[in-house]
């Protein structure tokens, strides 16, 4: 039964907590640099038109997630075009929400909602290519489908997954911040949850559980790669000029 307990642990801390952070790490930090080139070349508006979908999606996950923990929104502002004479005035966008710190639940909350825009994006672009690109997430799984691309659908595919991938994955420093002050609960919550699961269906919990895991990977990784050659090719831009 120990054992059982401690491979639900390795199985959360490996696959839902250290691949996701480390893929979703990256995906952050290019994201950032992607908008700082699009505004060294183009101002700072540029990033709206580049990456508005992925703005949007990334302040709707904030809000959503938010309402699942039980907090109260106060204000929402999906997208905000900065005015660049305020030099002050940089959020594409911005969710304000009030908790109550003695509810273990809404402190847990706070993790989710510090990362729920790489939930939200990944579920989005999952959507976008099981609809636009059907077979590609199930590619390198026993249970693979034949590809059915069309060329419309393709570039919609491309142009959509570039937007998500340059404006919905970099997280602030107060998303980040709001993250940390529900670690605390959070691992608590692991420690319970993993002992439930334990005792009740540890086999269906992998079994359920590894599908969903390999599409949101794929997910991370196609975003992933779109924003590196996004970043190669902005580079690019930036010596010629």
């Amino acid at each position: 039964m120990l054992a059982q307990y401690f491979n639900i642990l390795k199985f959360i801390g490996i696959y839902l907590i250290l691949i996701p952070t480390l893929l979703g790490g990256c995906l952050s930090l290019t994201s950032r640099r992607n908008k700082q080139l699009i505004v060294n070349l183009w101002g700072i508006k540029a990033q709206i038109f580049l990456g508005g979908l992925g703005i949007i999606i990334h302040e709707l996950s904030h809000s959503l997630v938010a309402l699942l923990f039980g907090h109260r929104i106060t204000r929402v502002q999906l997208l905000h075009f900065p005015n660049p004479a305020d030099p002050d005035d940089n959020s594409l966008g911005s969710v304000d929400h009030q908790w109550n710190n003695r509810s273990f639940y809404q402190r847990v909350g706070n993790v989710f909602i510090g990362i729920a825009p790489i939930i939200g994006n990944v579920a989005a672009l999952i959507f976008l290519t099981n609809w636009l690109m059907p077979g590609l997430l199930s590619l390198f799984s026993s249970t693979a489908a034949p590809l059915n691309l069309t060329l419309g659908k393709s570039i919609l595919w491309l142009f959509l997954v570039t937007n998500i991938s340059i404006g919905g994955f970099d997280l602030s420093s107060a998303d980040l911040k709001n993250s940390a002050s529900g670690l605390l609960a959070l691992f608590t919550a692991i420690l319970a949850i993993s002992l439930i699961i334990g005792l009740l269906a540890p086999t269906t919990f992998f079994t359920w559980l590894q599908p969903w895991l390999s599409q949101c990977y794929l997910a991370l990784g196609i975003s992933l790669v779109f924003a590196l050659i996004t970043l190669i090719l902005l580079h690019l831009v930036s010596w010629h000029q």
